[in-house]
């Protein structure tokens, strides 16, 4: 899926691996695609000809990872690359599955870069009424007290879309700031 709609899902993911990381594998036939970000100096990359070198260079099982990259590359499926839609191009036989954008690691040098997670946010909050006035356990306005954006609880759930966090606190902010300004 797109990148806006799968950072929860990847980063819930990443936190379960050894040391709280992992790393996005890139070859040459995909480098010029990546976005802006990834060619800031501070950036945790390393580069090399081979499959091995670049496992070392990341300091990971060198063994895995070819083992790893070789199953990939065997299970991507034939079919037209597309990174401009969801191209159907994926993967078979492997957990997880690909299924979009799959192309075989094979054109070297390799580029693999360092991923951790982050806190974009939360899932829980504060109870509201429509005014974005917070309400107690018992369900009661709790008088001079709103609460907007991510303080908010319950508007999405396992998921969210990218941009959400920043639409609920501009909504909600404004909702909340006039019934504040009301009383």
């Amino acid at each position: 899926d797109f990148r806006n709609y799968t950072y929860v899902k990847y980063g819930r993911a990443v936190i379960e691996q050894p040391r709280r990381a992992a790393f996005q594998i890139f070859d040459q036939k995909v480098l010029h695609l990546l976005r802006e970000e990834y060619r800031i100096r501070e950036v945790t990359k390393a580069e090399d000809a081979t499959l091995e070198g670049l496992a070392r260079k990341l300091e990971i099982d060198v063994e895995g990872f070819v083992r790893t990259v070789r199953a990939f590359n065997a299970a991507v499926q034939p079919g037209t690359f597309n990174p401009a839609v969801k191209d159907g191009k994926g993967t078979r036989g492997i957990a997880p599955p690909k299924s979009n954008w799959a192309q075989p690691l094979d054109a070297p040098p390799y580029v693999g870069f360092g991923v951790t997670t982050g806190i974009t946010f939360t899932f829980g909050g504060l109870k509201i009424t429509l005014d974005g006035q917070v309400v107690d356990c018992e369900q009661r306005p709790m008088a001079g007290l709103f609460a907007a954006g991510e303080l908010v609880g319950g508007l999405f759930y396992h998921n969210y879309p990218g941009g959400a966090g920043l639409m609920a606190g501009a909504v909600f902010g404004r909702i909340a700031g006039r019934s504040a300004a009301r009383r």
